[in-house]
């Protein structure tokens, strides 16, 4: 898997415990940067949606935020068809979890760290049906969209091997998208940079009462690149709050 430098501090308490010098992948990181925003939160309806070749809700929004946590923590690799990535399917499920609110303003967070290449509806057109109810679009790429280090076994003394694997990525899609819907673009080459990203596209949304949905991740597997795997729907609560964001 795709692995990072260590996570900042505050975030080691949502990793797993590891071998000695087994390094958090991506998706640890994903995790824990969404586990923490959860943990967080006291007045958001939250739901979980995954997707790889489809898109499919694994919870609704719910202000039960400790089942919420127990499924983001038990996400992985093997829940979904992972053979492809269907990033406009997804981003279309977000959308339809925030058409018929009446708030203000809404919003769909994209973390991917590569390409569309499965699905019914294009990016575009996902992002064009954002704009129709009203959602902006703010994407994170994950990596730096050239090598990911990936771990493909130990070596006889027991130490992780790493070897650094190419993958495509499409940051001027993901532009295209925050562009096209009024959001931002952002770039997270290490775990510190992706919840710095977070922490800015929070800030953002604090300044209007929202609903929002964050759409997932992808990472590499050995030497296949494997789907985006988390989407999660943040929805704030109908009624008239300006609520506190993350931190």
């Amino acid at each position: 898997r795709a692995a990072m430098d260590q996570l900042p501090p505050e975030l080691m308490k949502y990793v797993p415990e590891r071998a000695p010098g087994v390094r958090p992948t991506r998706l640890d990181a994903a995790k824990a940067v969404i586990r923490d925003f959860i943990s967080r939160r006291k007045t958001d309806r939250i739901g979980v949606v995954v997707f790889g070749r489809e898109a499919y809700v694994l919870s609704p929004p719910t202000l039960d935020y400790h089942l919420l946590d127990t499924l983001v923590s038990k996400m992985n690799l093997e829940l979904i068809d992972n053979a492809a990535t269907a990033i406009g399917d997804a981003t279309g499920v977000a959308v339809a979890r925030l058409r018929r609110s009446n708030a203000k303003s809404k919003a769909i967070i994209l973390l991917t760290d590569g390409d569309n290449n499965a699905g019914k509806i294009s990016p575009e057109y996902a992002a064009h049906l954002a704009t129709v109810v009203g959602a902006k679009v703010y994407t994170i790429q994950i990596g730096d969209g050239e090598t990911a280090e990936v771990q493909d076994r130990f070596n006889l003394f027991g130490q992780p091997h790493y070897v650094k694997v190419n993958y495509p990525t499409n940051p001027e899609l993901l532009k295209q998208i925050a562009r096209e819907t009024g959001g931002q673009m952002f770039v997270a080459t290490d775990a510190s940079a992706l919840q710095a990203s977070f922490h800015k596209v929070l800030d953002e949304l604090e300044k209007t009462r929202f609903e929002a949905s964050i759409a997932s991740f992808e990472e590499l597997y050995r030497f296949f690149l494997l789907p985006a795997v988390l989407l999660v729907a943040l929805e704030a609560l109908l009624h008239a709050l300006v609520l506190r964001r993350f931190p």
